[in-house]
């Protein structure tokens, strides 16, 4: 006797069939769908010429262009960048960020500090990119970051710190991808997605660094010199002052012994002790020259560290949004 198939089981296979279909669906979406809306937000947009230039001095690889142009990328003004970022604290210089979908840059027009604005565009480009990576890729990236953050902790765990947990790969991805040179094979890989030539993008941040490394190690190198040379001068100063008592005193004697009949044996005996006074006293006159020679070194370059502090402070200032003077009503 033939058997009838059950209506139950015909059910089933079908919630399987659609079950299986969401499941592409939702990995379509995973891996497809973000590529996708950046491709169709390209086809509506046509980039200024400075967003242009910019993709261009970056040699932006195709997909990293379609994420850039994206992303909208706005060069604004003092106001407008510091409302479109949130950025009101004086005391921390914010040239870029990448939020609600759109890049904001700082724009700096300074020939001063050369391709700060090309570098900010990179690093909020990659955060750009981190959003648009799946959980798996992330996962992969992340365990490679962090062992290179190990290695560079020295230049980059002090701005490391000051982003929350949740931020923290987010911005290493950035820091690392824009300020890192011979990167491991994975990274390499990883970064030629988005720059034809990542040392290229490193160079950009290490040129418009270059002037405020230039004078943190000049300042370094004078505070030196300054507190060894200021040690030196109170020390020869301080025997130059008892020297001088001790040459005073003997003096003294000398013209008190001059002044009484008898106290020189002989003429010779006088004119040998007053040419040694004189002699002492010469010494002394060009110990006396030679340390405000010293001093006068020494405020030379107290000058100089100062006009470096002040330089220092221009550089930073070109850079602060909120460092900029604020309009008179």
């Amino acid at each position: 006797m033939a058997t009838i198939a059950r209506p139950q089981k015909a059910k089933h296979q079908a919630r399987i069939i659609f079950l299986c279909v969401a499941l592409l669906a939702a990995f379509y979406a995973l891996f497809i769908f973000t590529d996708l809306s950046d491709v169709l937000s390209n086809i509506t947009y046509t980039p200024p010429a400075e967003v242009s230039a910019l993709a261009d001095k970056l040699s932006l690889t195709g997909k990293a262009r379609t994420i850039f142009y994206a992303t909208r990328p706005a060069l604004e003004g003092r106001d407008d960048f510091n409302h479109h970022c949130d950025s009101h604290n004086a005391d921390i210089s914010v040239l870029g960020c990448y939020t609600g979908g759109q890049i904001y840059l700082y724009n700096v027009n300074s020939t001063e500090l050369p391709d700060v604005v090309e570098s900010t565009a990179a690093h909020e480009l990659l955060h750009a990119a981190w959003e648009r990576l799946n959980v798996f890729e992330k996962a992969a990236v992340s365990a490679e970051l962090e062992r290179l953050y190990e290695a560079n902790q020295d230049s980059l765990s002090e701005d490391l710190d000051l982003y929350a947990p949740e931020d923290r790969l987010d911005e290493l991805h950035s820091r690392i991808g824009t300020e890192i040179a011979d990167l491991p094979a994975s990274l390499e890989h990883h970064y030629a997605k988005y720059f034809t030539d990542q040392d290229a993008i490193v160079a950009l941040y290490t040129h418009y660094h270059e002037p405020f490394e230039q004078l943190k190690a000049e300042l370094s190198t004078l505070a030196t010199e300054l507190e060894s040379a200021k040690a030196e001068i109170d020390a020869r100063t301080k025997a130059y002052y008892e020297d001088v008592a001790a040459l005073n005193s003997r003096i003294d004697e000398f013209n008190q012994c001059a002044s009484t009949v008898g106290c020189f044996a002989t003429q010779a005996d006088f004119n040998t002790r007053r040419r040694a006074l004189v002699s002492e006293q010469s010494a002394l006159e060009d110990a006396y020259h030679s340390i405000n020679t010293a001093i006068t070194e020494y405020n030379n370059k107290v000058t100089r560290y100062n006009d470096n502090i002040l330089r220092s402070e221009t550089l930073e200032n070109l850079i602060n949004s909120n460092a900029a003077p604020q309009e008179v009503n």
